[in-house]
């Protein structure tokens, strides 16, 4: 099955924000100030490189959960995986469970997730 990369942006949000999980989440782009918040998923592009071949690039998105309890970010972290292979990237990193007394107690885990995409047609490649 080929699979394209029409606007990475905009499918990467909505595949994130239609997660298959009864954990309520915010999703956005910038990092939680403390549990206050919420269990919340940010997103970026953590880099997009060209390769040896002018017409194809290197797309990678960095994926991080913040949750109140290990058992949430178990949960959300499945979803995400899900979501983002779904849509055709491939998992590229997944840190250690973390928990983070920097932003007020937070759970934490990151993934990194690309793949390469030919430019002319945004179709997905290996």
């Amino acid at each position: 099955m080929r699979q394209t990369m029409v606007d990475a942006r905009e499918q990467i949000h909505t595949a994130l924000a239609a997660l298959d999980t009864t954990v309520p989440y915010t999703l956005r782009g910038r990092y939680p100030k403390g549990t206050a918040e919420g269990n919340v998923i940010t997103w970026a592009e953590y880099s997009n490189v060209s390769t040896d071949c002018p017409v194809v690039d290197q797309i990678s998105f960095q994926v991080d959960l913040w949750t109140q309890t290990p058992e949430e970010r178990r949960a959300l972290a499945e979803a995400v995986n899900r979501a983002m292979c779904g849509i055709g990237l491939r998992r590229t990193y997944a840190g250690m469970d973390g928990y983070d007394e920097n932003t007020g107690g937070y759970y934490r885990k990151t993934f990194r997730f690309g793949r390469k995409v030919d430019k002319r047609w945004g179709r997905l490649m290996d």
